[in-house]
């Protein structure tokens, strides 16, 4: 299992294109810290040093410097295909009047949504994706009627439902 784990970090070496883009943030320990803690986040300080070659001390300190600078964060989350939960990718087309302080709150407002659990500023077509998950799909759809089709900060919105996930958070997912 160790060797699978050293080859694909190794991958992200040779690849020249990705360690271009990343080498400004980490450096090649970081990286194999990150995919390590990707792999399993409640792994301890012991097994990440074991792993990616450093006492324990070194893994939690660097693990620490990557968590505090917000480059890595380790969390928990609810794989929905798994828990077999309806989830669709909301296209949101903005009122072009829109002032920033009216953007802001509207930010602000489907932040504290629990049902919406990511939501990305575009440019292009659309102003923001926000991803949202509901028990059913018909739960979805109502959900983001009530949510977004009556505010005032939307002008549109299409709601794309997605049917299985492969791959997220860098995890080939199963089902």
């Amino acid at each position: 299992m160790a060797e699978k784990q050293t080859q694909s970090t190794s991958e992200w070496l040779e690849n020249e294109k990705v360690r271009g883009i990343l080498k400004e943030y980490l450096d090649e320990t970081d990286y194999r810290i990150y995919k390590e803690l990707n792999r399993d986040g409640r792994i301890s300080d012991t097994e990440l040093g074991e792993r990616v070659g450093l006492s324990r001390t070194a893994a939690r300190r660097r693990r620490k410097k990557l968590q505090n600078e917000g480059l890595v964060d380790v969390l928990g989350v609810l794989v929905l295909q798994e828990a077999d939960l309806a989830y669709a990718d909301a296209f949101v087309t903005l009122d072009p009047g829109l002032s920033q302080d009216k953007f802001d709150a509207f930010i602000a407002e489907v932040s504290t949504e629990e049902l919406i659990y990511e939501i990305d500023e575009y440019m292009g077509e659309y102003d923001l994706l926000l991803r949202v998950w509901h028990a059913s799909l018909s739960d979805v759809k109502r959900y983001l009627r009530t949510t977004l089709q009556a505010h005032d900060a939307v002008e549109s919105y299409d709601a794309v439902p997605v049917t299985k996930t492969h791959k997220a958070w860098h995890k080939i997912l199963s089902n």
